[in-house]
Parts: structure tokens; C-alpha cells; sequence
């Protein structure tokens, strides 16, 4: 059973190797970490192990039968093949705790005016105190998957009353919120939010759901934060409102698109944070991460139910025809 593995953020160590080797006698491996090495080895792989080349691979593995993403998110593993075939794919929703931690100090380092602070001692000035924003009591959460329910634990603990906001009301997110809203029930309780957490996947009904209107009901000192993905959140329009005077702040670890200069006006919007996609990043990750695989592969090996299986629709959910 030979199983490539092309991780994206960093190579495999060798003991992740040698774990994964012994799992069962015929394992072969397969290292890629370019383009050409992975369709090299793709043609005879039974399992891919992460997904760097996998548009790349998909026609030459013939012998395919699944793939574990490294990602939580699935919008970019679409490929119309995969719909077609009976590959199993699996994602990895292992980092929310730690997503979730992230957005929250992002929140609360706009409320303590961290910012302002940092700005105050590089110019060398013991500044006044700042004005603080009122402290939140309710807070909105979009995306009740993995990180949303993390976020709604961390929240509920320090007292927030949560809504939350989801395609279907499950019970696992029932029992966090105080309010479940499916629809766009929730856009009628903007004005009553005091922190605003996106934690949406990308998906054909998540794709700029959070527009200009919805970010002009919240209150003028309402604090947003994604965590999610970036498209599914306007930030030229977030960057004008900034710029007007409305929202408390504003915190982004995702955007889309990408600035594609120095002078974009995202970069000089007053009272935003951006950090560059650091939330999953922790000094543990790749080791959390080859322990997720490994057990992982040691259920298929055993013909067990793999964990965080992704459906055909589900895939096909995250599709985007650009040129309609």
C-alpha cells in the first residue's frame, strides 16, 4: 500500500516517517515536495497525505482510494473528478481550540485598545489612557462548526450572552448559544451585538455574506473579527466604514483578496488589526498534526470508519462558477 505525502507547511519529520511505516508491513512512502515528484508518485498511490499537489495528481492516480487533507476547510480541495469517483476525503478540524483562542484575544485587544498602546511606545510616549469601548454582554458568532463552538465555550465562560449562527440547527450548538439563528434570521439581531466572531466556511452561500449592510447595523462600537475565510466577509467595505468612524474595530486574519500593494487602503484603516493567517500556527502544530495522520491511517489500515469525512455535496457546495 503505497501512500504519498505532500504536506504544505512542512516536510514530514522522520519519526512521523517511521511511525507511519510501521503501522503495516506493505506501507510504501512517498516524500513529494515538488510538483513533478508528486505526479511522479501519484500514479500507483493507494493514499495522499495532504493535498499541496492534488489537482496536479488527481488524473494520474488511477489507483487513488483517499485523501487526508491537512486543512479544516474544504473550499480548496474541489475538483470535479472527486465527485466522481469513490475516494473517500477526510479533512483535519484539529486546530479550533487554538483559532478560537486567537480570535478571542484579537477581540480583546481591540476592546483594551492593545493597538493604541504599541503605537504609543514606539513613538516613545507614555500615552493618556484611552478611551475603552463598552465592555461586550452579547456576543454573535457566524459558523457554529469546530471553531465556533470553541469560541462560544471561551465566550460563555467569561459571562457573553451567545448567538450564534448556522446553516441547521444541530443540538451540539444548540446547548452553547442563548439564540440559534438559521436564515438570515440573524441579521435582525445585529444591532444588539457588541462582538462579532466569523468563523464561516467558504461556501457558494457564505461568499460575501457578510456585506456593507450587515456591517452598518452593528452598533457603532461593535468589535468584528474573522477567523474564517476571508471571502466570506467585504473588506473594501469594511475598510470604508473604518474609515467613516463606525465600529469599535476591527481584526482580520484572513482576507480576500489578497492587497495587492502597499498602498491599499486595508492597510491604513483606522482601528484594524491584521495578523497574516497566524491563528492555527502554534509551535506544536506539526506534531499535533502527524499524530492526527498517523491515527488516521492506522484506522484505514485497521477498516475503520475514518474521522471528518466530507461528502460529495459538501465538496461540490464550495464550487464557484467566477464567470457567471
Amino acid at each position: 500500500m503505497k501512500l504519498l505525502i505532500m504536506y504544505s507547511n512542512a516536510p514530514p519529520s522522520a519519526r512521523h516517517l517511521e511511525r507511519l511505516a510501521a503501522l503495516a508491513p506493505d506501507i510504501a512512502l512517498a516524500i513529494a515536495d515538488r510538483e513533478d515528484s508528486a505526479i511522479d508518485s501519484a500514479g500507483d498511490a493507494e493514499v495522499i497525505l495532504g493535498h499541496r499537489y492534488l489537482r496536479q495528481c488527481l488524473p494520474h492516480a488511477k489507483r487513488l482510494k483517499w485523501i487526508q487533507a491537512t486543512s479544516a476547510g474544504i473550499d480548496h480541495l474541489y475538483a470535479p473528478d472527486l465527485l466522481h469517483r469513490p475516494i473517500t476525503i477526510t479533512r483535519c478540524p484539529i486546530f479550533a481550540d487554538v483559532v478560537a483562542q486567537h480570535a478571542y484575544t484579537l477581540a480583546w485587544s481591540l476592546l483594551r485598545r492593545i493597538p493604541d498602546a504599541v503605537a504609543a511606545q514606539l513613538r516613545g510616549e507614555w500615552a493618556q489612557p484611552f478611551a475603552m469601548l463598552p465592555m461586550p454582554t452579547t456576543a454573535m458568532i457566524l459558523g457554529m462548526g469546530e471553531i465556533g463552538r470553541a469560541l462560544a465555550g471561551l465566550l460563555k465562560q467569561n459571562g457573553l450572552r451567545v448567538l450564534g449562527v448556522a446553516r441547521q440547527a444541530r443540538p451540539e450548538a444548540s446547548r452553547l448559544c442563548d439564540e440559534l439563528f438559521t436564515g438570515d434570521r440573524w441579521r435582525n439581531a445585529l444591532p444588539r451585538v457588541d462582538l462579532c466572531l466569523l468563523a464561516l466556511p467558504l461556501t457558494q452561500s457564505t461568499r460575501g455574506l457578510f456585506d456593507e449592510a450587515a456591517l452598518r447595523a452593528l452598533p457603532k462600537h461593535a468589535v468584528i473579527v474573522n477567523v474564517g475565510r476571508g471571502a466570506t466577509l467585504d473588506s473594501g467595505a469594511l475598510a470604508r466604514i473604518l474609515g467613516e468612524g463606525h465600529l469599535g474595530g476591527a481584526a482580520l486574519d484572513v482576507l480576500d483578496p489578497m492587497p495587492n500593494s502597499a498602498t491599499d487602503p486595508i492597510w491604513s484603516a483606522p482601528r484594524l488589526l491584521i495578523t497574516p493567517k497566524l491563528a492555527v500556527y502554534h509551535p506544536q502544530r506539526q506534531e499535533k498534526l502527524e499524530r492526527y495522520i498517523e491515527a488516521q491511517v492506522a484506522r484505514y489500515v485497521r477498516g475503520e470508519p475514518l474521522l471528518n469525512r466530507i461528502t460529495p455535496s459538501q465538496l461540490q457546495d464550495t464550487h464557484f462558477d467566477l464567470k457567471s
